[in-house]
């Protein structure tokens, strides 16, 4: 079986199959629904719209594995109108207790209150976890669908469609590109990288962004090795020394950079640097695990040069874990 063969059946099987993401929807359709009911009854806060958000929406989720945890992202707008801080403050709290109503056999510990969602977990079927996080709906802000959402450090511009749209606008650009590489896909791709780095797991917000300042200089080619080349090039040069912005919903050039020793620009907000916790020890661990995962690729290429396709697994293997092997196996009547 060809390495290109294997690419081609570990990026399908990467994906949650069209059978969980039906389940998903059906599970998260009912609970949207329900949650209108809830709210409109309660009376406390009117619940104007719902709207998918996170990888599911962008079309970049994963399978779940020990790793990697399926999840569906909600985001829940609110009018803010004639209520006070204190009272909004509490939104948080009051959407856990209208999920909760809906569920009422489930258990207590399978509702969370995070730092901006309510998390719902159900622990059969797909295992999946619901996060609603609520939002504050401004219409002021500029920015469709935008909206405030709480944090313990204060309430954060936000919007859902900004966020997604970001993710489809790129991908409908990698169109352009005959082949298999898509930007949505090539975000799963380095997610799936990044799951694998223990301790040094970021967001997947992280993901999209770097992943998205790599296209944005290199592109995407026709096949998934070079283009993943590319992108690991890409972030084995840059290194995170200087800031990763973009200019979709503000003007990169007249952005007041924060004094943090890693920038990476939430897209939609630019007050929001998703590193903003990173440490000099945090970048450089993270660039040595880049710096490694290109010396695998190298060598898978150097292989695959020289027509030794199983040397060239046990390399991407070193980039994309033992899974690259066991998930593109060929089926048994494909044998």
């Amino acid at each position: 079986m060809t390495v290109k063969a294997r690419f081609e059946k570990f990026t399908k099987e990467i994906k949650p199959t069209p059978d969980h993401i039906d389940e998903a929807n059906r599970q998260t359709d009912y609970m949207i629904e329900q949650l209108h009911n809830k709210v409109a009854a309660d009376g406390s806060f009117v619940l104007e719209k719902v709207l998918k958000a996170g990888s599911n929406a962008k079309f970049t989720s994963l399978r779940r594995t020990e790793e990697n945890i399926f999840d569906v992202d909600l985001g829940a707008y609110y009018s803010g109108e004639g209520a006070t801080k204190e009272h909004l403050d509490t939104l948080i709290q009051f959407t856990r207790d209208q999920l909760r109503s809906i569920y009422l056999q489930k258990e207590e510990g399978d509702f969370e209150k995070l730092k901006s969602a309510a998390r719902v977990k159900f622990r059969s079927g797909i295992k999946l976890n619901v996060d609603v996080a609520p939002i504050i709906r401004d219409d002021s802000l500029g920015v469709e669908n935008g909206g405030w959402i709480p944090r313990p450090d204060g309430w954060r511009l936000t919007s859902v469609t900004g966020h997604n749209k970001f993710v489809q606008k790129r991908t409908i650009e990698s169109n352009d590109v005959k082949g298999p590489v898509k930007f949505n896909r090539l975000v799963r791709m380095i997610k799936w990288w990044n799951n694998l780095q223990g301790d040094l797991v970021q967001p997947s917000i992280f993901c999209e962004l770097i992943t998205a300042k790599a296209f944005e200089l290199c592109g995407v080619t026709g096949d998934w090795q070079t283009s993943i080349r590319h992108v690991f090039s890409y972030f084995r040069k840059h290194q995170f020394l200087k800031p990763i912005i973009f200019s979709d919903y503000y003007n990169a050039q007249k952005v007041k950079l924060p004094n943090d020793k890693v920038i990476v620009l939430d897209s939609v907000n630019s007050q929001n640097n998703v590193t903003s916790l990173w440490t000099e020890a945090t970048r450089s661990k993270y660039v040595d695990r880049i710096h490694n995962a290109y010396d695998a690729l190298m060598e898978a290429r150097s292989a695959e040069l020289d027509d030794d396709e199983d040397a060239a697994v046990d390399a991407w293997c070193g980039v994309f874990g033992d899974a690259f092997r066991t998930l593109s196996e060929p089926d048994e009547e494909g044998k």
